[in-house]
């Protein structure tokens, strides 16, 4: 199977909402994921699921990358462990025990578990930095994966691995 691992697109600054929860995309934000769908669309990346945090600007970051993926009819599903303060790595993980070996499975979360996840996934010493929108793409087969490339969202250039 292929993860695509996914921080968030740039939020509100945390005085402007009420919680930190609900912290929305800003437009910046919002464009720059649309950039990010179009180019996974270019690349010809097919999702079968997409999993997200639930936090507004994880959850309005996967409805902006499923709109910009031509056919993708879901699911698109909430799934409380990608947040922060929710579950461990292996509870984050666990809809890939679901997937099949053709899947390609999308994750948005947060810094630093979309870190954690990347490089428990792609057996790293060290979890890379997601900068708001960054994305990259590992591949799992029998439980082992490999991080493919990363891609910077300022300058829409790949960095592979």
């Amino acid at each position: 199977m292929r993860v695509l691992l996914m921080r968030h697109g740039e939020a509100v600054d945390p005085r402007a909402a009420r919680t930190d929860s609900d912290r929305w995309l800003t437009d910046a934000g919002r464009r720059t994921v649309t950039s990010i769908g179009e180019m996974l669309s270019r690349m010809d990346l097919h999702y079968d699921c997409v999993y997200t945090s639930p936090l507004v600007r994880a959850v309005q970051t996967a409805e902006i990358l499923a709109a910009m993926q031509p056919g993708f009819d879901g699911p698109l599903q909430v799934h409380r462990a990608l947040s922060t303060e929710d579950g461990t790595t292996a509870q984050a993980l666990e809809p890939l025990e679901h997937a099949g070996d053709d899947d390609l499975i999308v994750m948005v979360s947060h810094m630093p578990k979309v870190g954690v996840l990347c490089a428990h996934l792609g057996r790293l010493v060290h979890a890379p930095s997601f900068s708001p929108s960054s994305v990259c793409l590992l591949t799992v087969d029998g439980g082992k994966g490999r991080v493919q490339w990363m891609l910077d969202p300022r300058t829409l250039e790949l960095r592979r691995f």
